[in-house]
C-alpha cells in the first residue's frame, strides 16, 4: 500500500511542484485553512503516519507508532518555536526542498509526502515518485491510495477523494456525530 492520506500535504506537494516556495505554499495553505492552527501538527507527518499505522494493522501487522519511519517536513529544532516563529523559519527551508523538487523533476518524477506500507514496515515522508504514476499524477488537496496486490501488480488499484478543507473536516464531525448518537440508542 502506499499513499498521499493528507489533502494539506498533497496541496503542499502540488505547489511545490509547481515552482511555489514552500513557506509561501504553507502560509496560503493556512490561510485556506486546509492546515490544522499549527501547521507543525501536519508537516510532521504524525496524522499520515497514524493511518498508515492503522491501515497496517488493519492487514495483521502488529507494530506501534515507534515502529513507524517517520520523517517530518521540517527539523525537529524548529519544534520549539510559536507558530509565528514557526512560519517565519520556514523560510529557511525553501532553498533545500526547491533542490529536492529539481532533482525529481531531472529524472521524470515527482516529490509526494507518502506513506508506504511495504514487507512489514512503514515509511512516512518525502517520497520520489515517477510522474505518470497515480500518486504522482495526483494534484491539489486530494488523498490517494494504492493498493498494490497479487491481481493489482502492473496497475494498482486507486482510490482518491477530496482529503481537506473546512466542510470535508465538519462533515466527517457531523457523520462521527450521528453515528456515536444512533450507537447509543
Amino acid at each position: 500500500i502506499a499513499g498521499s492520506f493528507s489533502g494539506t500535504l498533497g496541496f503542499v506537494m502540488s505547489e511545490l511542484e509547481q515552482g511555489g516556495k514552500f513557506s509561501e505554499i504553507v502560509a496560503r495553505a493556512k490561510s485556506l485553512r486546509y492546515t490544522e492552527p499549527d501547521p507543525r501538527d501536519d508537516l510532521s507527518g504524525i496524522d499520515v503516519a497514524r493511518k498508515a499505522l492503522i491501515l497496517a494493522r488493519g492487514l495483521g501487522i502488529r507494530m506501534e507508532m515507534t515502529d513507524v519511519n517517520l520523517e517530518p517536513l521540517y527539523p525537529m529544532s524548529m519544534s520549539g518555536l510559536s507558530v509565528s516563529e514557526f512560519l517565519e523559519a520556514l523560510s529557511s527551508l525553501d532553498e533545500d526542498l526547491e533542490k529536492k523538487v529539481q532533482a525529481a523533476k531531472q529524472a521524470g518524477n515527482v516529490l509526494r509526502y507518502a506513506a508506504v506500507i511495504e514487507n512489514s514496515q512503514i515509511k512516512v515522508g518525502l517520497t520520489e515518485v515517477s510522474a505518470d504514476s497515480p500518486l504522482g499524477r495526483l494534484r491539489g488537496a486530494d488523498n490517494l491510495i494504492e493498493f498494490h496486490t497479487a491481481f493489482y501488480r502492473s496497475a494498482p488499484l486507486v482510490l482518491q477523494g477530496a482529503g481537506a478543507g473546512v466542510e470535508l473536516t465538519s462533515a466527517g464531525v457531523i457523520s462521527d456525530l450521528i453515528e456515536l448518537a444512533f450507537a447509543r440508542s
